[in-house]
C-alpha cells in the first residue's frame, strides 16, 4: 500500500520539488496525487507522482448535453460557463479531458481520479438538486466512454464519491450501473471519507460517521472490492449545512450565490485530519486498498505539518 499526499501545482517547479522531498523525508510519503490548475509543465516531477486527479468542473453536464438555455439561465454569461464547465462548447470540454488523459499517460501514473457529479452554484446553497443521482451518472457513463474511446491507457480510472447529485457510494445500484456501463478496462472507486460524512446531515460525531461509512460499504456488496483508494480526511458539518439550507432556500441569483459559495463549501467540506482511531477498522475492511491519500486543506506549511502529524497518530500501525 502507498501512503500519498494530495498536492496541486501552485508554486515553481523547484518549490514543488522541494516540498515533495520534504514530505517524503519527514512523513514517509511514498509519493503524491497531483491535481493541475496551472499551465506549468510538471513532467520533471513524474517520478514522485503516483496518481493524477482530473480537474472538476461542477456544471459540466449541461455543456456536454449542449443545453445552452439552462447554462445561461444558471451561469449568466460565457466566461462563467467556461470557468465552471470546462469550456464553452461540448467539443472544448471533451478536448480538455482528453488532454488530461494524455497528460496522465505521459506522467505514467498508476491511477486517475474523476468526480462523477454535477452541481450548479445556486444548488450547492439550497440543496434543491436539479438532477437525480442516476441522471448525472448516465451522463458520466456517456462522457467517460467518449473521452476514453480513442486512447490506450494503463492507469486505473477511480470514481470519487461526493455528496451532491451523482456518485455518493451509498447504494449498490449506482455502483453496479457504473461498473457495468463504463467500457474502460480498468476502473473502480475512490472513497473520500469526509465527503461520505457530508452525505448525512444528522451525524453528530465521528463515531456515528464511521458507523455510517461501514453501513454504506456493506451495501456495496462485491463492489466494495472495487475500492482501490481512500482520500482520508474528516468533515462534520451537518448542523451548519441544515442552517445554511434554510438561510439560502430562496437564493435564485447567480451573482448573489457566487459571493456565498466558496466559504460555504469550505465549511461543509473542511478536510480536517482524522483523529478517531476507529477509522482504521474501515481501512482494514477495504480488501483491495492500494492507495491511502492524505487530502487536507491548509493555509500554511506549518498547518499542514500539524494535520499530517495528527492523522499519522490516528492510523499508526496501519501502514507497515
Amino acid at each position: 500500500m502507498y501512503k500519498l499526499l494530495n498536492m496541486c501545482d501552485f508554486g515553481s517547479i523547484s518549490e514543488i520539488e522541494k516540498s515533495m522531498s520534504y514530505y517524503m523525508d519527514k512523513f514517509h510519503f511514498d509519493g503524491f496525487e497531483m491535481i493541475k490548475f496551472t499551465d506549468r509543465n510538471i513532467m520533471s516531477l513524474k517520478k514522485n507522482i503516483k496518481g493524477y486527479h482530473l480537474r472538476f468542473f461542477p456544471c459540466w453536464l449541461d455543456l456536454y448535453r449542449e443545453n445552452y438555455d439552462i447554462l445561461y439561465r444558471e451561469l449568466v454569461n460565457k466566461k462563467n460557463i467556461k470557468d465552471l464547465c470546462g469550456g464553452t462548447t461540448k467539443e472544448e470540454l471533451i478536448s480538455f479531458y482528453k488532454d488530461e488523459l494524455e497528460r496522465a499517460k505521459e506522467l505514467e501514473v498508476e491511477y486517475i481520479v474523476f468526480h462523477p457529479c454535477n452541481i450548479y452554484i445556486i444548488e450547492s446553497l439550497h440543496y434543491k438538486f436539479y438532477y437525480s443521482n442516476r441522471e448525472v451518472l448516465e451522463g458520466v457513463v456517456s462522457f467517460l466512454n467518449e473521452i476514453f474511446k480513442d486512447g490506450e491507457y494503463n492507469f486505473k480510472l477511480l470514481l470519487e464519491n461526493l455528496w451532491w447529485s451523482g456518485l455518493r457510494l451509498d447504494n449498490y445500484e449506482d455502483a453496479h450501473y457504473l461498473m457495468e456501463n463504463i467500457k474502460y478496462h480498468s476502473k473502480g472507486f475512490l472513497l473520500d471519507t469526509g465527503h461520505m460524512f457530508n452525505n448525512n446531515l444528522e451525524l453528530k460525531n465521528s463515531d456515528e460517521g464511521i458507523e455510517y461509512i461501514k453501513r454504506n460499504l456493506d451495501k456495496l456488496k462485491e463492489y466494495k472490492n472495487y475500492i482501490y483508494a481512500v482520500h482520508l480526511n474528516y468533515s462534520l458539518s451537518g448542523e451548519y449545512t441544515k442552517k445554511a439550507i434554510e438561510l439560502y432556500k430562496d437564493v435564485d441569483n447567480y451573482n448573489v450565490a457566487i459571493e456565498k459559495v466558496y466559504p460555504h463549501i469550505a465549511k461543509i467540506d473542511s478536510h480536517q485530519p482524522f483523529e478517531n482511531k476507529k477509522i482504521v477498522d474501515i481501512l482494514r475492511s477495504v480488501p483491495a486498498l492500494e492507495y491511502l491519500i492524505y487530502e487536507l486543506i491548509c493555509n500554511s506549511e506549518e498547518e499542514l505539518d500539524l494535520k499530517i502529524e495528527k492523522q499519522d497518530i490516528c492510523i499508526k500501525g496501519f501502514i507497515k
